[in-house]
């Protein structure tokens, strides 16, 4: 429902991948939410309204999930709270922790999302990644987060086509 109302606000024809979601579930070692899923089959890697940037699967750019998540693993100390995501740590396969799903410029289906911005500290924030999404472009009582000020007309801009 979400990724339809979000399709619809941006005016995007869906892509439709064929993405190879157990090979990457498979190296995360945890599943992810359907929702996200499909938000990425429908857009594949990109920006929304030049502010937020979606990874998803692209093998020959810098916009790949699992490889933005492994980046973050390296460089993260095995226990506690990591610099970039304190008090939260990191995901690590059999613990909890957050995988990096897109950055901004300043999920089973249950996990929450949290986000932090230059105006504001680390919120909790219980909906589905595409309804955070839409929320962000088009919501504007969605403090702090929205940005429907700023872009009043939501777009999406694909980036590296997915290879």
């Amino acid at each position: 429902m979400w990724v339809e109302r979000l399709i619809s606000v941006v005016n995007w024809e869906p892509l439709h991948l064929d993405l190879p979601w157990s090979d990457i579930e498979e190296g995360l070692g945890t599943t992810l939410s359907e929702d996200y899923k499909k938000l990425s089959e429908a857009f594949g890697n990109g920006e929304f309204s030049e502010f937020l940037q979606v990874l998803s699967v692209d093998s020959v750019g810098h916009f790949d999930l699992a490889r933005t998540w492994r980046n973050h693993l390296d460089a993260t100390p095995q226990e506690g709270p990591d610099p970039v995501f304190e008090p939260y740590e990191i995901y690590r396969p059999g613990r909890r922790g957050l995988i990096s799903w897109g950055y901004g410029e300043n999920d089973p289906a249950e996990w929450s999302i949290v986000t932090r911005g230059a105006r504001y500290p680390w919120h909790q924030v219980d909906m589905c990644t595409s309804e955070f999404v839409y929320r962000l472009l088009t919501d504007r009582d969605f403090e702090p987060f929205s940005i429907a000020r700023l872009f009043p007309e939501p777009d999406f801009y694909p980036i590296d086509p997915v290879a």
